[in-house]
């Protein structure tokens, strides 16, 4: 609903503004990331008594790093002369609240490990409807994109505070200084900072180079089939992380029911995104529509290829983290050196050429590759069952796909269509035993 009001209100010219000012903060973050996250989630859910210690520290080296981030960035900005003043202003209005995005981003893990995902919903649902009331006023008076920017950061602050507040509430710590836990957490870190900064590459190439070879309208309307990829894509990832405290349970237990567990979780994964892109496949015009407005319909066939390559990412992050409970970061580091190389070079080709649909191809191509080596890296962790997964997705999005054109061609509207197609295919799919039993892998204690 944000975007909407935002995308309707500065037009794709200002929203392209908007989109390039968060991907240079993202990059300006992830080259302090020092992989903090993953490494707090794993020493915490091993319950050895230092949980607390381990996170304070872990959130003042994020914060103390994120701050330099987004100085260093400011001060490069201003050094050149290629981006223009909204730009550079941006990034320092935005700054504040991406300080604040950072901090939540890490007590993720607390909310993770206990089982409490819902107190970080509440406190991200209230930042998200923060922002929302501050934009939808900010457009009814015109503002432009720097106060959009300011309004996005306000939400993101928001958020920040209620985590904290919630997180001591399950595991109290406090911010700490201490040089030597700083560096054994940058240490232990540092293939999986590694595989997040080739990661983020992979996921904001696309926008970066965008901006170099194209213009901010090229960004703006861009950007809304990406902000669906995003949704499709953080949708495995935090129920990766939901999975890695099971993970490193049933390694610690001997590993019998690890295989089983991380063989149903990619299945639920692919399930649900090959029945997304189905979706999205059928109806994608009418979808950024609804998203951005009647002026972003030219952006239909880049969602298209985005909900495919969605698809691919989730796959991807689920081993990503089951990479992580295995103590094996390094080798994952050496998978996204493969599927970012194979990123740059596709998006170099392909942008220049084919502009918006060539920077969807690009990503689609990175996260096929990624995806693949990963299941390549850890096929021994695997059981049989994920090619009868991976046919059960391809199965029930191509069902998808049929029944929706059909329902296209006898008239009916799409929103109903996709609600009742998708409902009835699910549910017919969770009558398989199979399907059954990897619930059962999934859930089991």
């Amino acid at each position: 609903m944000t975007f909407g009001v935002l995308a309707r209100s500065i037009g794709a010219e200002g929203l392209g503004h908007y989109r390039t000012v968060l991907t240079m903060l993202l990059f300006a973050g992830v080259l302090f990331d020092f992989g903090l996250y993953s490494i707090t989630l794993r020493e915490i859910a091993q319950r050895n008594g230092n949980a607390a210690q381990i996170l304070g520290n872990a959130v003042g080296l994020r914060m103390t790093a994120t701050v330099c981030a987004v100085f260093l960035l400011w001060v490069l900005l201003n050094a050149g002369s290629y981006y223009d003043d909204t730009v550079r202003l941006g990034v320092l209005v935005a700054g504040v609240g991406w300080v604040g995005y950072q901090l939540n981003d890490m007590l993720r893990a607390v909310f993770q490990e206990k089982l409490a995902k819902h107190r970080g919903a509440i406190a991200e649902t209230a930042g998200a409807l923060l922002s929302l009331l501050i934009i939808a006023v900010l457009a009814w008076q015109r503002a432009g994109t720097i106060a959009m920017l300011a309004a996005t950061a306000a939400g993101l602050l928001c958020t920040a505070t209620l985590a904290w507040r919630y997180s001591n509430q399950l595991m109290p710590f406090q911010f700490r200084t201490e040089w030597a836990v700083w560096r054994g957490l940058i240490v232990a870190g540092l293939p999986i900072a590694g595989s997040v900064l080739l990661l983020n590459i992979q996921l904001r190439i696309d926008v970066l180079l965008l901006s170099l070879i194209q213009d901010a309208k090229q960004v703006g309307l861009y950007d809304a089939p990406v902000k669906l990829y995003e949704l499709l894509f953080v949708i495995p990832y935090l129920f990766g992380g939901m999975m890695m405290p099971l993970f490193v349970r049933d390694l610690s237990g001997g590993g019998e029911t690890f295989a089983a567990r991380l063989s149903a979780a990619l299945g639920a994964s692919a399930l649900v995104s090959a029945l997304a892109f189905g979706a999205l496949f059928v109806h994608a015009e009418s979808v950024v529509v609804l998203l951005a407005g009647p002026g972003f319909a030219g952006a239909a066939d880049p969602l298209r290829v985005l909900a495919a390559s969605a698809l691919f990412a989730g796959v991807s992050a689920i081993l990503r983290f089951a990479a992580t409970a295995l103590h094996q970061p390094g080798r994952m580091l050496r998978v996204d050196v493969i599927g970012v190389t194979a990123a740059v070079v596709a998006h170099m080709i392909l942008i220049p050429r084919y502009g918006m649909v060539g920077a969807a191809l690009g990503k689609l191509c990175g996260d096929v590759v990624t995806s693949v080596a990963a299941l390549l890296l850890l096929r021994q962790q695997l059981t049989r069952t994920i090619l009868t997964a991976a046919l059960t997705a391809m199965l029930g999005g191509t069902a998808l796909i049929a029944a929706l054109n059909a329902a296209s061609y006898l008239g009916v509207h799409w929103m109903p269509s996709v609600v009742v197609g998708t409902a009835l295919i699910g549910g017919a799919l969770l009558l398989l035993p199979h399907v059954r039993d990897s619930l059962k892998a999934l859930a089991a204690a």
